[in-house]
């Protein structure tokens, strides 16, 4: 009769670890549901910059949301993954280039490396960086680099 008990005990926790893991679980989804909703919102402009960054501190929103308001270096710092930090990093140099900090342009640039899948456009802006600069030697063999290994 133990036996039994044992064993109904042992069925009675799984069926309660299935159903809790599948509650946390919805739970989330229903988070991340209510999450992208006002992500969509702010894109729509229902929703104010403020507001938005409050209700994404924290979430894998929070970089998205900070590219989308210009602040690339603020989500940058933000980012933990290795791919989508030279993503924009990258970002954040072109509006460096845009705003003609070319010095601190090429500066960031040498971070990202050719294990990045987002190497071939560094390289475009370096030589686009290095033309501005005056550099033209350099500027034409980074883009003759691009030529040869990513056409």
């Amino acid at each position: 009769m133990r036996d039994l008990y044992i064993l109904i005990g042992i069925i009675a926790s799984i069926v309660f670890g299935v159903w809790l893991f599948s509650y946390v679980k919805e739970k989330r989804e229903e988070n991340l549901k209510r999450l992208s909703y006002k992500v969509y919102l702010f894109e729509k402009g229902k929703i104010p910059e403020k507001e938005i960054l409050k209700i994404t501190k924290g979430t894998s929103f929070y970089p998205y949301v900070l590219a989308k308001l210009g602040k690339y270096e603020k989500a940058y710092e933000e980012l933990n993954d290795e791919e989508l930090k030279s993503l924009y990093l990258e970002r954040y140099s072109a509006k460096l280039y845009e705003k003609k900090k070319y010095k601190k342009t090429l500066e960031n640039l040498e971070k990202v490396n050719e294990k990045n899948f987002n190497y071939p456009s560094v390289l475009t802006l370096k030589a686009f960086t290095y033309k501005k600069l005056g550099n033209e030697n350099k500027a034409i063999s980074l883009w003759a680099l691009v030529k040869e290994k990513y056409s």
